[in-house]
């Protein structure tokens, strides 16, 4: 049985441990780190008004046998840590709309750690913080456990929080495919989304639709299977990884307008786009500008198509197999997003929006557009209450 301790330790010391990786976050496990700026801030303000913040949690990990140099495990305090490290290193200042007592906001407004005062800032490194310190002889699931525990007043682990506290191979490469700039370049996922690790979630969705092409995902077990059955020997690993990359980098250069931007930004159409890349990997089939723009063509249809349109009688054959495939699309993004059956709806119309248009169909796209916006118009004139 484990043992833990009391101790306190000064902001000086934690920020010497934590700079020289003597004290680490291991993510394996933890939720993300994703506090505002206004968090940050509020926590500056309350160590200089020398009030009392919750204590940290430390578990020391590892000990060298030869050196006595440890490894320390923050089990509880991370974003806490990081804030203090990051206004430490001047890469926030203390905006003045965030704090909350006058006294702070007249002294030290949108100031940084550098334009503290030199008595503030010789204070401030010896701040004493309240360190719970829990012995070596705890193992990692003792440690997995407690920090579960810690965390259920702030809210349930989700599905994928749960999973990440498995360790393992293919848990491993999901987080690594997370930090790929891609998703914080087009914002494709909120703050919320990230802390509750929704990315690292969707990536492993992604390694999934690699490895076994579409599935039904309405409930976490075939993730839940992945998580288990390749936590170690995950043999595919490398191959998987450069498929998924390179499905990434193609993706990237779909991104030609703040309409396609913000269609990719549902997660059901980005999985869609997924779908059809993977598909152009195992056909051998190049981007070029051709499928940029077809996909762009499809994004605005859509865009103004709606399922209470009627235009019987006004549309070309063409036209009208164009307003079904968009019809058939959209009934399959309104719910059970995440069925077979609707996945497969979805990829299969926008495949064939990309590669299968005639020419007549190339040019009913024009036309449909124009009396698809003229009929909006005419439903808008027509209800004064819209």
């Amino acid at each position: 049985m484990f043992s833990f301790s009391d101790n306190r330790k000064t902001v000086s010391e934690i920020f010497t441990m934590f700079d020289e990786k003597k004290l680490i976050v291991d993510d394996s496990y933890q939720r993300r780190s994703v506090w505002s700026e206004k968090d940050k801030v509020r926590l500056i303000e309350t160590i200089l008004l020398q009030l009392v913040i919750p204590e940290l949690f430390f578990w020391r990990a590892d000990t060298d046998p030869e050196t006595g140099a440890s490894i320390t495990h923050i089990v509880d305090g991370q974003q806490r840590i990081k804030a203090i490290y990051s206004f430490i290193n001047n890469e926030f200042k203390l905006k003045s709309q965030f704090l909350l007592d006058d006294s702070i906001k007249k002294a030290y407004a949108n100031k940084y750690f550098r334009d503290l005062d030199t008595e503030t800032r010789k204070t401030f490194w010896n701040y004493p913080l309240m360190i719970i310190e829990i012995d070596s002889k705890a193992t990692r699931d003792d440690i997995i456990t407690m920090f579960n525990r810690l965390n259920l007043t702030d809210y349930n682990l989700n599905d994928q929080e749960k999973r990440n506290s498995v360790s393992g191979e293919f848990a491993a490469l999901a987080r690594e495919i997370s930090n790929n700039s891609l998703w914080d370049e087009r914002r494709l996922f909120t703050g919320p989304d990230v802390k509750r690790m929704k990315d690292v979630e969707f990536c492993a969705s992604l390694l999934l639709l690699y490895r076994k092409g579409i599935i039904d995902q309405t409930d976490q077990s075939a993730l839940n299977q992945a998580y288990e059955e390749l936590q170690v020997e995950y043999k595919d690993a490398e191959r998987d990884k450069e498929a998924v990359c390179a499905a990434i980098e193609t993706i990237s250069s779909f991104f030609v307008s703040d309409g396609v931007t913000k269609f990719l930004r549902r997660k059901a159409q980005l999985y869609t786009l997924f779908s059809v890349v993977f598909y152009m990997q195992r056909e051998k089939i190049e981007v070029d500008q051709h499928h940029k723009d077809r996909l762009e063509s499809f994004v605005k249809l859509y865009s103004i198509f709606d399922n209470d349109m009627d235009l019987t009688g006004k549309i070309t054959d063409p036209e009208k197999t164009l307003f079904d495939w968009l019809k058939k699309y959209k009934l399959a993004s309104s719910e059970g997003l995440n069925k077979h059956t609707n996945r497969m709806i979805r990829y299969n119309v926008m495949k064939d929006f990309l590669f299968s248009l005639t020419g007549e169909l190339e040019a009913a796209q024009i036309t449909l557009y124009e009396k698809m916006r003229s009929n909006s118009t005419d439903n808008v004139a027509e209800d004064p209450e819209e």
